[in-house]
């Protein structure tokens, strides 16, 4: 559910941080539907909708708006802008007019965030997943690039999506990146990278406190 706090803008939740309890913008199930194709349009199938996408993933917000609402006749830019400002994950961003989605593509984009400048990166995998990937090295599979945590505790984390135990695996982003693998900081959360070779891997003892 979105809903509207009239000092601070468009939040999720049952209050805003300043406690108001705003007013209802979309119920949770429009929510839900609007999420779903605004992510398939700026990360899957955006020719599915008739949109343009540049080489750095950007398409029109207006034209993003009147595709969308040709699926959902209650849709319009108001909502397509609440969903993106009120995102916990912070997963879109909006300039110039512009829009897309800062990570999870699997259409082929070459995005520009600044280079990731932290020395060791973390990624949350199950028990199989982690034995195969300290062996030959991550790899986007579905996606264009790889998900990188910058914590132990976020790929732990990360990492219970996929299993109840997870496995967390150290990347040493300093050596990987002199040798050439790109990575790039979306937030402070997540960095993305190229295929990240076996050899800059290793498996690290973490236990999630609680």
């Amino acid at each position: 559910m979105i809903k509207r706090c009239p000092e601070h803008g468009f939040f999720r939740g049952e209050r805003c941080v300043c406690g108001d309890a705003g007013q209802v913008v979309l119920e949770e199930e429009r929510t839900e539907k609007l999420g779903r194709l605004v992510a398939g349009a700026l990360r899957h199938f955006p020719d599915d909708l008739g949109l343009e996408m540049s080489p750095r993933g950007w398409v029109d917000l207006d034209d993003l708006s009147e595709a969308i609402g040709t699926r959902y006749r209650w849709a319009n830019k108001r909502l397509v802008i609440a969903l993106v400002q009120s995102d916990p994950k912070e997963r879109y961003e909006i300039r110039e007019g512009k829009i897309r989605a800062k990570y999870g593509h699997s259409v082929d984009v070459a995005l520009d965030y600044p280079k990731n400048e932290l020395s060791a990166l973390y990624y949350g995998a199950n028990e199989e997943e982690a034995d195969r990937i300290l062996e030959v090295g991550l790899k986007a599979a579905t996606q264009r690039y790889v998900h990188l945590s910058t914590t132990p505790e976020k790929a732990w984390y990360v990492g219970t999506f996929r299993t109840n135990s997870p496995r967390v695996i150290r990347v040493d982003a300093e050596a990987a990146q002199r040798a050439g693998v790109k990575m790039m900081t979306v937030s402070e959360n997540i960095v993305i990278s190229e295929n990240v070779p076996a050899e800059y891997l290793s498996s690290v003892p973490f236990a999630h406190p609680g």
